[in-house]
């Protein structure tokens, strides 16, 4: 301190993605309750089953994944 003065204390929160190992079901939670305010019970099973499956979904078409999304 010079002069008697200071600077107001900061918190840096970092992104959840910084702490992978931490955030990791904390995201998913998240992308569950998206799709659950989105979509019916069927198409949002299709979704995490996709995404689940890291293989299918990597030999997944572009098209037909952003076409789940499509209400």
């Amino acid at each position: 301190m010079s002069g008697g003065t200071c600077t107001r204390k900061v918190a840096v929160e970092y992104p959840l993605h910084r702490h992978r190992h931490e955030g990791i079901p904390l995201l998913e939670a998240k992308f569950r309750r998206n799709l659950d305010r989105r979509f019916p019970k069927e198409r949002r099973e299709a979704i995490l089953e996709l995404c689940r499956d890291q293989k299918r979904l990597e030999a997944t078409a572009v098209k037909e994944f952003v076409d789940l999304f499509v209400i």
